[in-house]
């Protein structure tokens, strides 16, 4: 079984993501090392021409490309995952970036939960928002004093861009986005979701997402629509205590 997916979303992207690539190649060289196989996945989601032309490039040929249509991110994840061979999978957007140990220690926290019985989600400690904007969000682990799950009655705490076991995403899929019906902000519901079914969240000490603020990506769209997720059951007020961790048990 191949170890680790790498899988990249991209749909209008071109010299911003030369970086990007870069960023994922400088983050793969300690996995490499250890000897873990990787499985470099690209979705293109109805890209542009000059997207295209960019994502076709010789320098990418390692990896695997894949054509959507759905011009929704989530849905073009979940295609992913069907392609997917890795145990973990990790997910980036073709202009954000990784540190360069972000995906060895987020291999580190998956194999210390397998070996605890856990079953977790891995996030970065920072997420640096960049390019016209300048903001660092901290991501509290599950077990962290400023987690609540009062907040995630108003809030999301965490980014797509997170590495866990593939099965995940096979017992939960990303919801569609319904921009036009009020609905959106899928990774939100998501990981609501996923915590209602046992899947706790750590962080991997030291390591950064830096994300690039688009005036024009789908979350800034479902921003201005003041779209929201849908009425699920995990966040009725009489469940919301239940997204706390167990101690001392595993999920």
């Amino acid at each position: 079984m191949t170890d680790l997916t790498v899988a990249i979303t991209a749909h209008a992207e071109t010299v911003v993501a030369g970086p990007s690539f870069r960023s994922v190649r400088a983050a793969l060289a300690p996995v490499r090392e250890r000897g873990y196989d990787v499985q470099l996945l690209l979705g293109l989601d109805s890209c542009t021409p000059a997207c295209r032309n960019y994502m076709t490039q010789p320098d990418f040929g390692d990896f695997e490309r894949h054509d959507y249509a759905f011009r929704d991110q989530g849905r073009t994840r979940n295609a992913l995952i069907g392609a997917a061979r890795g145990k973990w999978v990790a997910f980036l957007d073709a202009d954000d970036l990784f540190s360069e140990n972000w995906l060895i220690r987020a291999i580190e926290e998956l194999e210390a939960a397998e070996a605890t019985g856990h079953r977790v989600i891995v996030h970065p400690e920072l997420n640096w928002q960049f390019d016209g904007i300048n903001h660092v969000y901290s991501n509290p682990a599950q077990d962290h004093p400023f987690f609540s799950p009062y907040v995630l009655a108003i809030a999301n705490y965490y980014d797509a861009m997170c590495v866990a076991p593939r099965v995940v995403w096979e017992e939960l899929p990303f919801p569609d986005r319904a921009i036009a019906d009020g609905f959106a902000l899928e990774d939100y519901q998501w990981f609501v979701e996923a915590t209602a079914l046992g899947w706790r969240h750590v962080v991997a000490r030291d390591t950064i997402i830096f994300k690039r603020r688009r005036d024009a990506s789908q979350t800034h769209e479902s921003r201005g629509t003041s779209a929201v997720i849908r009425a699920i059951e995990p966040l009725a007020i009489d469940n919301l205590e239940k997204l706390l961790p167990k101690t001392g048990t595993s999920s």
